[in-house]
C-alpha cells in the first residue's frame, strides 16, 4: 500500500513513517508538512491512502480533503490528529 504522510510536526511524520514501514505491506510515498503539500503531492504521486493530520497552519487537514476530493474523489483520507484539551 502506497501511503502519503501529511502533518506540520516533522517528528509525527517521520516517526509514522518508521512505524508503517515496519509492516513490510506499506511503502510511504512522501511526507509533507501542511494542507498546500497534501493538495499538491497527492496529484503529484496518486497514494492508495492519505494519512493526514486536521489541524494544521495555514490550509488546515479538512480544507486540503475538501480540495483533494473534490479532484480525486476516489481518494481515501485517513485523519490523525490530537487535542491537548
Amino acid at each position: 500500500m502506497r501511503v502519503l504522510v501529511v502533518d506540520d510536526d516533522r517528528l509525527v511524520c517521520q516517526s509514522l513513517k518508521t512505524i508503517l514501514e515496519a509492516t513490510g505491506e506499506v511503502k510511504v510515498v512522501g511526507m509533507g508538512f501542511d494542507g498546500s503539500d497534501a493538495v499538491s503531492l497527492f496529484a503529484e504521486l496518486e497514494p492508495d491512502v492519505l494519512l493526514m493530520d486536521i489541524r494544521m497552519d495555514g490550509m488546515t487537514g479538512l480544507e486540503a480533503c475538501r480540495q483533494i476530493l473534490s479532484e480525486f474523489p476516489q481518494a481515501k483520507v485517513l485523519f490523525l490528529t490530537t487535542f491537548l484539551d
